[in-house]
């Protein structure tokens, strides 16, 4: 061996030294800087989650105080006194789980309505909260933490001043809100490992805490962070001991809207810096062993041979998951074909019940007093009407549904909630709803379904900065075979809620429905709207999708399940006919023993009968005949179907009264005209009710809902 190569291989010695010590050093001052990051961004986005969350319960709050200044405005102190004002704000608290209580107290401190029992002789002019308020306007004051004299609760005060006309002061209104609620929050929504989160007042009176602490304590002018909040009052990062356990933190806090309120959340720092002690562990073993180069090069050896196995691995699971996909495909098919062909059973059986039906209905009229005719009759009534419901639940099975007797009217619920809407999105945003007239009961929770159209019409003016136009629809769907979204099967109502602001990109659009994903700035938003209210819809048994386009706006979509629960008529002599004149009936039907039934029972109300087995017939009768006052046709005839015609009819006679009989389960799309429906087999008096609410005993047209397609 030369002296040169001797040379050689001490350099190289004192290389495989220091080279991995250098690297070594490297890494650490880089892994240190960032585990500093890292620790930064969590601290920072998980004080934006507890500040989104903070405002969004003060923002409802205040709704909350503008509903009852709402209620109480013009109001004498007697009326607010009286048990309906209580009943009201008990109401209004009972789905809020961060309220204790909602009061109304007047000038001198004497509580006039509360959402629960008080002692009238205790007054509140001694709190903090009631003095601020009675010597100026202060707006929203929010109070130091307190216990409830009726409640016996901790909790602390969200006030409002009520004023006379000349400016007077005339009581408060105020929400006692739960430091416990905020707490429990802040120990779920937090990382795990040692750490704290407050929410605090501007003046350094601590609200709520976790951990939490036996009391509440009120941070120094001198403390280091109300010292930060003072340089700088938006928000910001900071390292510091704590003034209430005496431990070092990370801190992030943020300013809560326009509220006097900060939240913060810090992580010890010995948790901060041990991850980076591990790494360090961690990185001289790897410095030790690069030395190895055998070993480095099994290592690399070994690495390959995995990424080969993850490769495999990989090919066989998406090899399985396309099996199992044709299985599903397979199995779909064969259950929409079965439900297809019992459906088309359905709808035969169902016109020959209707010849059924009718006859015996009209033949038990003319039957006279024999009484064994009588009975014959009603035993062959029955046996109809027990066909009848088989084809019922033949055809609830060729729509595969689940129902549900709890129901929520979706659009009654949404116009409950349109003031509500109006002060939450501003005079900017114009708020359209369109509903049909038939659309039926949701199973859902109605309070968290209002919860989440809300979020969703904030978002929606959100993305329209300036102004722009929020539209609240619903439709009907069948989901009749496993999907995309994971929806059982069964039928339906998609509530929509559109805007035509700035939109989402595709790769936006993917990822929206994501826990913590936003688009919008540090401390507007932490991604978690959306992801509740899919889990809101899902848990009730649908979904949430999104579509959007760039510059066009965004539709998010929640799918829930229809309830056959409706709401009970008012009960009526079952045996009385509507009061009406004698019109002219086109009636449309193909076959011609539902025809003769059908119009036997139109000449026994008194009506005139025009006979057409086609759809273009009828087309033709309604040119040359100028006198037909209704239109009643089937809709499955060969040529031109009954929702085909109502099209061409609404297109030629737009006034012209429809009514579509149908023995059918499901509709094409075309169902979305807007057609009233009677379902075979019917009876007299049910055709003579639906006849009706078409026309009035003038034989005019009631309210003709102009044709569009959904």
């Amino acid at each position: 061996m030369s002296i040169s190569s001797v040379r050689l291989h001490r350099l190289l010695l004192v290389a495989s030294l220091l080279v991995p010590a250098l690297v070594f050093v490297a890494a650490a001052a880089w892994n240190r800087l960032e585990v500093l990051r890292e620790n930064d961004e969590t601290i920072t986005r998980t004080a934006a989650i507890l500040h989104e969350h903070a405002h969004k319960v003060f923002d409802t709050v205040d709704l909350v105080i503008g509903r009852v200044e709402d209620r109480s405005q013009g109001m004498s102190w007697d009326e607010i006194s009286a048990p309906e004002t209580s009943a009201f704000l008990q109401r209004i608290k009972a789905p809020l789980e961060q309220v204790v209580s909602i009061w109304i107290t007047d000038a001198t401190g004497h509580v006039r309505a509360g959402s629960q029992p008080w002692d009238p002789a205790v007054t509140i002019d001694e709190r903090e909260w009631f003095q601020a308020q009675r010597g100026q306007d202060v707006g929203t004051y929010i109070s130091a933490p307190f216990q409830g004299k009726a409640t016996r609760a901790a909790s602390f005060a969200v006030s409002r001043r009520r004023s006379t006309q000349d400016g007077h002061f005339d009581g408060i209104i105020h929400v006692a809100l739960s430091p416990e609620y905020f707490s429990r929050f802040f120990q779920e929504a937090v990382p795990p490992g040692p750490s704290a989160a407050a929410l605090i007042r501007e003046d350094g009176a601590i609200l709520a805490r976790a951990p939490t602490q036996v009391t509440y304590t009120r941070l120094g002018p001198d403390n280091i962070l109300m010292r930060s909040i003072a340089a700088q009052p938006d928000g910001g990062v900071m390292v510091g001991v704590s003034s209430t356990d005496q431990r070092e933190r990370y801190y992030a806090y943020r300013h809560v809207g326009a509220y006097p309120i900060y939240v913060a959340f810090g992580v010890d720092a010995d948790v901060v810096l041990g991850r980076w002690y591990r790494n360090l562990q961690l990185y001289g073993a790897v410095a030790l062993l690069s030395a190895l180069t055998l070993l480095l090069v099994s290592w690399l050896a070994l690495r390959r041979a995995k990424a080969e196995q993850e490769a495999l691995t990989q090919l066989q699971y998406e090899s399985e998951q396309r099996l199992a996909a044709e299985q599903r495909l397979l199995q779909a098919q064969k259950m929409e074909s079965i439900g297809q062909l019992t459906g088309g059973i359905a709808h035969d059986f169902n016109n020959l019940l209707a010849v059924i039906l009718g006859n015996l209905e009209l033949l038990r009229k003319r039957v006279g007093d024999d009484e064994r005719a009588k009975r014959l009759l009603e035993g062959a009534f029955q046996g109809a009407q027990r066909g009848a419901a088989l084809t019922q639940r033949l055809l609830a099975f060729s729509r595969r549904q689940d129902l549900t007797p709890q129901a929520v009217d979706v659009p009654q619920l949404v116009s409950s909630m349109t003031d509500l809407l109006a002060r939450a999105l501003g005079p900017s945003i114009q708020i359209v709803t369109q509903f049909p007239a038939d659309l039926p009961p949701v199973k859902v929770d109605p309070n968290q379904l209002e919860m989440a159209l809300l979020n969703l019409a904030v978002n929606a003016r959100d993305a329209m900065p300036i102004s722009g136009t929020i539209t609240i629809s619903a439709r009907t769907e069948e989901v009749a075979s496993k999907n995309e979204h994971g929806l059982s099967l069964g039928s339906y109502v998609c509530v929509s809620v559109s805007d035509n602001g700035m939109g989402m990109d595709a790769a936006t659009l993917a990822r929206a429905i994501e826990p913590f994903f936003t688009t919008k700035g540090i401390g507007k938003g932490t991604g978690l709207g959306l992801s509740m209210i899919h889990g809101l819809a899902v848990q009730s048994g649908g979904t949430l999708t999104l579509k959007s386009e760039v510059g066009k706006g965004t539709t998010a979509e929640i799918w829930l399940p229809q309830s056959n629960v409706i709401a009970a008529a008012p009960a009526g002599d079952e045996n009385a006919r509507p009061e009406h004149r004698t019109c002219t009936v086109l009636l449309v039907e193909d076959d011609p023993l539902v025809m003769g039934g059908t119009a036997a029972m139109l000449e026994d109300l008194d009506h005139r009968v025009v006979q057409a087995s086609s759809g273009e017939e009828a087309l033709r009768i309604l040119r040359e005949n100028a006198s037909i006052d209704l239109v009643v046709t089937d809709h499955a005839m060969p040529g031109m179907t009954g929702l085909e015609l109502a099209e061409r009819i609404r297109d030629e006679w737009p006034g012209m009264p429809m009514l579509l009989a149908s023995g059918h389960a499901e509709l094409p799309e075309r169902a979305g005209l807007a057609v009233p429906r009677l379902t075979k087999p019917f009876r007299q008096d049910e055709l003579a009710s639906a006849i009706a609410a078409l026309v009035t005993p003038a034989c005019e047209p009631i309210n003709v809902v102009p044709f569009r397609r959904s």
